[in-house]
């Protein structure tokens, strides 16, 4: 049965209604409704939603927080979410699904792609209606059940591994999390030599083997490890900073439909005829930078000063490249 189309927009305004509440300055509700997910709500159906999320989920509001005169709404804890309190059953479906999607472009998996679709119509007569772009030829996915399971059953292993011009090399490490980004795979784990958490690409691994010495378990939540960052990179050293992006309007659709971070917001007093505003929190790391780079100058960086100056030293160098 599929979901009515009211429904889904109001799960994907819960979905950025929940990240919202989870910045730690908080928003205005004007700023809220100003929002380009939230789905042109009034103000008095926010507050109904803000009510739900007390009452069905649980949540509780920062009572102190104001700019000005105005309130600031955000969670009074910054880490909780509405989705760890839902059915347990649709989290788990939820998960399954996330997995799946390691096996897209496996054609080993095609029963259980048509059955997927045909759950929501979309299969008839046995054509395939779906395609995929995962690398079929990556070479690291014979590593991922080794790893998973050292994963679940909490046991080191000893990495042979390859980096790119350089000599490979032999790392014992405590596996947490497999993650994918860009088409590649990559294992966090805590790397004894280096004494800190470290990711590797699946692909650069040579061998995996089991370790039959203690474990070293991490308190680390993986899914608040990714919120503050944009691909693997997180520099632990690093901090959150507001970035500015100018933005021309004829790219601003694509951006809202696919926005560059969930902490994504638009400047609106910003706005002018040509460009709007954006305002990402994150930590600056080079997969942020090479996402700002594949959209030309559809986006210009406004602040911090120094990530400003990055681009436009690698501009110079781009324009004595292609200097005829």
């Amino acid at each position: 049965m599929k979901i009515a189309k009211s429904e889904q927009n109001k799960i994907k305004r819960y979905i950025r209604l929940d990240q919202l509440l989870r910045d730690a300055d908080g928003f205005t509700l004007n700023e809220i409704l100003a929002d380009s997910q939230m789905d042109n709500i009034s103000k008095r159906s926010l507050h109904d939603n803000l009510k739900e999320f007390e009452d069905v989920f649980g949540a509780e509001f920062d009572l102190c927080a104001y700019r000005g005169r105005e309130r600031l709404w955000k969670y009074k804890d910054s880490t909780f979410t509405i989705f760890k309190q839902v059915n347990l059953d649709v989290e788990m479906i939820r998960e399954a699904i996330e997995k799946l999607k390691s096996f897209q472009g496996d054609p080993r998996y095609d029963w259980l792609r048509f059955y997927l679709s045909s759950l929501e119509g979309g299969v008839e007569n046995s054509i395939n209606v779906m395609s995929f772009d995962t690398n079929m030829d990556y070479t690291g996915l014979n590593f991922m059940e080794s790893l998973a399971q050292a994963i679940i059953h909490k046991y080191p292993v000893k990495l042979t591994y390859k980096p790119f011009g350089s000599e490979a090399f032999v790392t014992n490490m405590h596996p947490y999390h497999l993650r994918q980004y860009n088409c590649r795979w990559f294992v966090f784990g805590y790397s004894e030599e280096n004494k800190e958490i470290r990711n590797y690409p699946l692909d650069r691994i040579d061998s995996v083997e089991h370790l039959s010495k203690p474990y070293i378990e991490t308190d680390i939540d993986f899914d608040e490890f990714f919120d503050e960052i944009i691909g693997v990179s997180n520099y632990r050293e690093s901090s959150v900073e507001k970035i500015i992006l100018k933005v021309v309007k004829k790219s601003i659709n694509y951006i809202r439909t696919k926005p560059l971070h969930w902490t994504q917001i638009e400047l609106k007093d910003k706005e002018t005829e040509n460009h709007c505003y954006l305002q990402l929190k994150v930590k600056i790391n080079t997969e942020l930078k090479m996402l700002l780079f594949s959209y030309s100058d559809a986006i210009e960086v406004i602040e911090p000063l120094y990530l400003r100056d990055f681009f436009r030293k690698r501009i110079d160098s781009m324009r004595t490249m292609y200097e005829v």
